[in-house]
């Protein structure tokens, strides 16, 4: 059996997302940083329920996750998470193995749809999806209603049979095509300065940002979407304001809002030469589900070959 030190979120959750797709035992060991983190051990807990529900047989106990996976067959599923949980975790735990099956899985999640710990629903799709798509991987995310942390929104996905493909070198030239800012229950004013600056940060012109106002949510919310191209392939990168604590707070204070906005310039201007990284490291789970090897995804990216998911992939396929 496989035997996974996992001292991220993002290692715990990449550890059953391959065990799912490759079918492959594995004992994951969470790190005592990782457990004393409020959200991301509830979180991590949340997506065991899940696979509880979907009957994946998979124990956590003692610090440590063992799952025995077996393939989950398609099925149509309504699942609701509590407040603080973000959907797009539990989406790309399971999505990757219910790609493998020959019919589509129809999910509905209700949950945290925008999440500074974690990417948007909106990623899901306008990130996510279209790069897979290229790659004969065929998903579909719709945000039905928002749910900005802590509240809850609703998702409708669908993951469909991956078609193995041949796919050669990607283009390398990026360049930033467009923003969207979203904000819930906030001035305008906040967003017209996001706008102002971050367009002269990343060189658009201002008639390439659109405002979106979100009603229908229960809370305050702020998020940023910047969308990439790189040759024919359409990426997406998303940012959500930490409004919140992990307790459901309001904890905004005014020095948040640079630290916010030059995070999001330094990602994006490491994101030119290639597509961005984030988005191909949470490709690469699709793609050895779909029978890639890992190391196509440095067409995709060469920094990959760096990044500790590839080097958790190298530890399932070897």
């Amino acid at each position: 059996m496989l035997q996974i030190q996992a001292s991220t979120f993002t290692e715990a959750r990449y550890s059953l997302a391959l065990s799912l797709a490759l079918q492959k035992e594995c004992t994951i060991r969470i790190d005592s940083s990782l457990q004393q983190h409020a959200h991301y051990f509830r979180t991590l807990t949340s997506i065991v329920d899940v696979l509880h529900k979907l009957s994946i047989p998979v124990v956590f106990d003692n610090n440590a996750i063992t799952i025995q996976p077996k393939q989950p067959e398609a099925f149509t599923a309504h699942i609701t998470l509590q407040p603080f949980y973000p959907v797009s975790d539990i989406f790309l735990t399971i999505a990757p193995a219910c790609m493998r099956n020959p019919i589509q899985s129809d999910i509905v999640l209700e949950g945290v749809t925008h999440c500074h710990y974690a990417h948007s629903s909106s990623f899901l799709r306008f990130g996510l999806a279209s790069l897979l798509v290229h790659c004969g991987c065929y998903l579909h995310a719709a945000t039905k209603k928002f749910g900005f942390y802590s509240g809850t929104g609703t998702v409708t996905t669908k993951v469909y049979p991956y078609i193995k493909k041949e796919w050669g070198p990607t283009a390398t030239a990026t360049r930033i095509t467009n923003l969207r800012i979203y904000i819930a229950n906030i001035d305008q004013e906040f967003a017209f300065y996001q706008k102002k600056f971050l367009c002269e940060a990343l060189s658009l012109s201002q008639d390439k940002c659109s405002i979106m106002q979100i009603a229908n949510v229960t809370n305050h919310g702020n998020a940023v979407d910047v969308f990439f191209t790189t040759g024919d392939i359409s990426t997406m990168l998303s940012f959500t304001m930490p409004l919140y604590d992990d307790t459901g707070n309001f904890v905004f204070e005014d020095a948040m809002m640079q630290e916010f906005l030059q995070n999001i310039v330094l990602t994006c201007m490491e994101s030119y030469e290639y597509i961005p990284l984030p988005v191909v490291e949470e490709a690469l789970p699709f793609l050895i589900s779909a029978g890639y090897h890992y190391s196509d995804a440095e067409k995709l990216n060469p920094k990959i070959e760096h990044s500790k998911v590839y080097a958790l992939c190298m530890e399932f396929v070897n």
